[in-house]
């Protein structure tokens, strides 16, 4: 049948295939629009979450560092305030533990006392001279310190610096508008208080203008017995801090590369730009940039009020429109091959229909034939079975009457034999016992997946004691041949269970090496499906290679060359136990020679 449909009157219809490939196209190109324009949205949405994250921790970790400076200042202060008498050895004991790698941006923590002008010369005297820790008094002992409001000078006592400069004692901190504003304030709060930002004294002196970094003090009140606010003042704990190098330090992690950071000192109301993050990198912060592009944090530090501005690194937050421009080029592409696509699959869709239809019925013949072949194989499997116990029990019957006249002439007094005579006797004897016992076997291996099974309660103690006493009763007594521990009582056929035990027995005492007596061990146990039935030996063992094959019919391992045997015992064992529902295997026995194993149900 044609795929194309018939012209009717002046204008030829499209064929039928046609319109599909057209719906296609169209809302291929529609669902392209919609999903740019979500992923616009989303990626707005995403880069605004993103920003907002990244200032968290901007400001999460800036405060916490901050704040740890301040717990600090509050600890040394209290730690000083303690003291009963003050050295410079106890000074630089209390603060020894501070340094740049642990504060960042740290320049020194200096000991500042308030002093009136004529007092200036005597405590530079005695807080630098080397004896000041033997015999002289404590200027901060009690009531050594005048009433701080008829002092005008903040004097720094003792010093110790964090940034490798030397120590500078006996300069005037009150002289400092921003310092001397952050003592009175700490004095009046009672806690530490960062002041304004300025630029320190050391940096003026020994920086290049163009490198010098605002800073800032941390001022903390030292007074008697800690920091109650009831003690007498003894003077105020300072601590200078580089704002760049404190914020570069502290943003290394948190900000990741991925947004750059704006200091702003705010306490003063108009903010003034400390530092940044990366260094010398002043941020874009204009006005008329979108809110994506800014996020503005408070920090309250020490009550000073820190502005930090987080704005995006170029290209990695702000979306550019790129992904869009591509999405919506890549949509339409795709929209178009799509429907050209499905034009080509309808127009072969009728012929691809027969196509099938004939490889179904080809099919379909040929899993008929499979199957009438595979039933006509099991039926000459069942045929050979029958075939094989028939053949087996027939020829069973000559051979019984054979094996009986061998043993009446075996047996006879009256009958007199040459040597050679006797010995051909006794190859005929044995020959039909082989015999005898591969027909059994043949008999077994026919039968096992046929017989009935009837199950009943079965004593393995006393059915391995029965086999043990066949298989050896012709042997010397010998206790350590074949030991047995504690065997239970299972529910299986007696038959098939006892032909399983001598076929593993006896190849246990079979297959041993010459000139070594056979060493057998029979136990159980009990596992979770069951119990587990070992029979392990010290006879030749099975390579590795072979044990997946010795329970196949006709097995014969490479070892056993000089052994009797039908390579059907095994096999018999597998179907038996198989039949029982559990399995049986064989593993390498520790020390030497083989360990069967087979499980029944419980």
């Amino acid at each position: 049948m044609s795929v194309y449909p018939a012209v009717v009157g002046k204008h030829a219809r499209l064929p039928h295939w046609a319109s599909l490939p057209v719906i296609v196209a169209v809302l291929g190109v529609s669902t392209t629009l919609l999903v740019t324009g979500m992923l616009h949205q989303s990626e707005q949405r995403r880069a605004e979450a993103l920003l907002d994250r990244q200032a968290l921790a901007v400001e999460a970790a800036v405060s916490a560092e901050a704040n740890r400076y301040v717990d600090t200042m509050t600890d040394l202060s209290a730690a000083i305030g303690a003291q009963a008498a003050l050295s410079p050895s106890d000074f630089a004991a209390i603060v020894s533990g501070l340094s740049a790698k642990r504060l960042y941006g740290a320049s020194a923590v200096s000991l500042v006392m308030p002093a009136g002008t004529a007092e200036l010369p005597d405590l530079g005297q005695i807080w630098s001279a080397p004896q000041a820790n033997t015999g002289h008094a404590d200027p901060l002992a009690p009531g050594a310190a005048p009433s701080v409001l008829s002092l005008p000078h903040r004097y720094v006592v003792l010093n110790r610096t964090l940034d490798g400069a030397p120590a500078r004692v006996g300069r005037d901190a009150g002289a400092i508008p921003a310092a001397r504003q952050a003592m009175d304030l700490a004095l009046q709060r009672g806690r530490p208080t960062a002041s304004a930002t300025f630029v320190l004294r050391r940096d003026v002196e020994n920086v290049p203008a163009n490198r010098r970094q605002l800073s800032f003090v941390v001022a903390a009140p030292v007074r008697l017995l800690g920091n109650a606010g009831t003690g007498e003042l003894r003077g105020w704990l300072l601590l200078g801090m580089r704002g760049q190098d404190f914020l570069q330090r502290t943003l290394q992690r948190a900000a990741a590369g991925q947004v750059q950071v704006e200091l702003r000192d705010a306490g003063d109301g108009t903010p003034r730009r400390v530092a940044s993050w990366p260094r010398n990198v002043r941020a874009n912060f204009a006005e008329s940039a979108p809110p994506l592009e800014v996020q503005n944090r408070r920090v309250d530090v020490a009550g000073r009020t820190w502005l930090l501005t987080v704005s995006p690194v170029d290209g990695f937050v702000h979306p550019d429109g790129t992904l869009d421009t591509v999405v919506l080029v890549a949509g339409t592409l795709i929209a178009l091959l799509l429907a050209g696509l499905v034009g080509t699959l309808s127009y072969s869709r009728a012929r691809a229909f027969a196509d099938v239809d004939r490889a179904t019925a080809a099919l379909r013949a040929d899993v008929a034939r499979r199957e009438d072949v595979e039933r006509a194989l099991r039926r000459r499997e069942k045929e050979l079975a029958g075939f094989a116990g028939v053949a087996a029990h027939d020829l069973r019957t000559p051979l019984t009457a054979a094996s009986a006249y061998l043993e009446v002439l075996a047996e006879d007094t009256d009958v007199r034999f040459d040597p050679q005579s006797a010995e051909f006797l006794d190859r005929a004897r044995s020959a039909v016992a082989r015999t005898d016992r591969m027909l059994t076997d043949l008999l077994g291996y026919a039968t096992a997946d046929q017989v009935e099974l009837r199950r009943a309660e079965v004593d393995l103690g006393r059915l391995v004691a029965d086999v043990v006493a066949e298989r050896t009763d012709r042997l010397e007594a010998d206790p350590r041949r074949v030991v047995v521990g504690e065997l239970p009582v299972v529910s299986g056929d007696p038959n098939m269970i006892r032909q399983v035990l001598d076929n593993l027995i006896g190849n246990a005492l079979k297959y041993t090496a010459p000139g070594q007596p056979p060493r057998v061990s029979v136990t159980g146990r009990w596992i979770e499906s069951g119990w587990s039935i070992e029979v392990a030996d010290r006879g030749i063992g099975i390579p590795p290679d072979e044990r997946a094959g010795v329970f196949d019919a006709f097995h014969r391992g490479q070892g056993s060359g000089g052994y009797s045997g039908s390579g059907l015992g095994l096999a018999i064992c597998r179907r038996a136990i198989e039949r029982h529902g559990g399995m049986i295997g064989v593993d390498e026995h520790p020390g030497g020679g083989s360990l069967f194993w087979f499980t029944l149900p419980g």
